[in-house]
């Protein structure tokens, strides 16, 4: 049973993606944008709302603010589908989120109320500065993606506009909602909603990239192809999926070095991450991205 696949923007997606990345703090090291642009941002903020979100972190009622978004039908600017989520009463909250969701993680006015506060403050202060360029190529990445929609498998087209990620068709997933972001790569930012799960793509470069630099991804595969542990697992999920369990048996080292040398794969393409909802259950070998790296380094090296 394959599932309804589904690809679309609007720059309200941004707005969630970008506060979502400013909020995951361990994750600053991990991300293109890093440590400096969260410096950068938090002195654009007032110091008491720098203080409001730096007691704030991503919970089940910020995943909620993603279910609300993609049911918004009005995600082409942030102040519309802010204006949108304003005047939603509790009880209209409930009746859009109840064919996707059996419980709550609170009070939805009161959800609706702490959450409209912080997103429209980080839209006045951070947000509403973002270069309209980036949200051109965001809008675009996604209309050329919409546009492969029945060119190839719902699960395979998937994992080609993921970099990696295989969601595979079964009776869990009756519908996969991609988008395009820029702030949170390499990495991607996925959440389940029953039958529905949402995910933020991180797409290939950047819309400020100079002309003659090899793309992000090209630059992530050679340097992972660099560490003699990761080729290691890379040989090792030749064999088949392996969870991570299995992987760190193999590889002997700890769990948490383990895990990077897996997100740095991953992030480069080379990884095939098989997905459950929102966890990993599995990885192998992506076999035609190892392949295609010859071709891309000389289709760099060789341009004119």
């Amino acid at each position: 049973m394959s599932y309804e696949l589904e690809v679309a923007f609007g720059p309200a997606n941004e707005l969630l993606n970008s506060l979502h990345t400013y909020l995951c703090k361990k994750f600053y090291k991990k991300t293109d944008l890093g440590s400096t642009w969260a410096g950068q941002t938090e002195r654009k903020l007032s110091k008491p709302f720098a203080s409001a979100l730096a007691e704030t972190e991503i919970s089940a009622e910020w995943k909620l603010m993603y279910l609300f978004l993609y049911l918004c039908p009005h995600k082409e600017n942030a102040e519309r589908f802010l204006a949108w989520f304003e005047r939603m009463t509790a009880g209209e909250m409930y009746e859009l989120l109840a064919p996707y969701m059996s419980s709550f993680p609170g009070e939805l006015g009161a959800i609706r109320d702490r959450w409209l506060h912080l997103l429209s403050e980080w839209n006045r202060q951070y947000f509403a500065g973002t270069d309209p360029k980036l949200l051109e190529w965001l809008s675009e990445d996604a209309a050329r993606r919409h546009a492969q929609i029945g060119t190839l498998p719902p699960d395979a087209l998937a994992e080609q506009i993921t970099n990696g990620l295989y969601f595979e068709p079964g009776a869990e997933c009756e519908k996969l909602a991609l988008s395009p972001q820029y702030h949170f790569q390499p990495a991607n930012i996925i959440y389940t909603f029953g039958s529905l799960t949402v995910c933020q793509y991180a797409v290939d470069g950047s819309y400020d990239d100079q002309a003659d630099e090899p793309s992000r991804r090209l630059y992530r595969q050679l340097r992972s192809l660099s560490e003699k542990s990761r080729l290691r697992i890379l040989r090792y999920l030749n064999a088949g999926p392996r969870s991570f369990t299995e992987i760190v048996r193999y590889i002997g080292i700890s769990k948490g070095i383990t895990h990077d040398h897996i997100f740095n794969l991953r992030s480069a393409g080379l990884l095939r991450v098989h997905m459950s909802g929102e966890s990993a259950v599995a990885y192998s070998l992506r076999k035609e991205a190892i392949g295609g790296l010859q071709e891309s380094l000389l289709g760099y090296l060789l341009a004119d």
